[in-house]
């Protein structure tokens, strides 16, 4: 049987929360994160992270993804770009880190002109405002 390489912790947040109760989760997210890899021998520092966000009528599910060995490999490498629901909860989720880390975190390597041509036509076809993704549609 093969090793995992590749772990999901989410939690419900709700959306009237003050800010500083979401941040203490998000917080709490990562360090239990962490010390779980390293309760099974991961070490957290050689760990790609990465963050989804699924908007939902009064909260929000937000994910934590921990990749290493060959799913880090994988995911790093630009050649399983995300599609879909998926690239808007990962490009939500990991937005505040910048363009090149979203790109890279949804899959799309270094090719920022495509993660941002493919985030245009999936914000298009699901009617989502532009404006809520203007960090990662203007020019890098």
């Amino acid at each position: 049987m093969p090793k995992p390489t590749q772990a999901h912790l989410d939690r419900v947040i709700k959306n009237n929360q003050p800010t500083a109760v979401k941040q203490k989760t998000l917080s709490q997210m990562q360090y239990y994160m962490g010390a779980k890899l390293l309760e099974v021998g991961i070490d957290p520092q050689s760990v790609t992270y990465r963050w989804s966000v699924k908007k939902q009528k009064d909260q929000q599910v937000c994910i934590l993804s921990a990749f290493w060995g060959e799913s880090r490999e994988k995911l790093l490498s630009g050649k399983e770009p995300l599609t879909g629901v998926d690239l808007i909860d990962c490009a939500r989720g990991n937005a505040s880190a910048g363009i090149v880390k979203a790109a890279k975190l949804c899959g799309y390597g270094r090719n920022i002109e495509s993660f941002q041509s493919a985030l245009k036509q999936t914000i298009s076809e699901m009617g989502l405002p532009l404006d809520s993704f203007s960090n990662l549609l203007n020019k890098a």
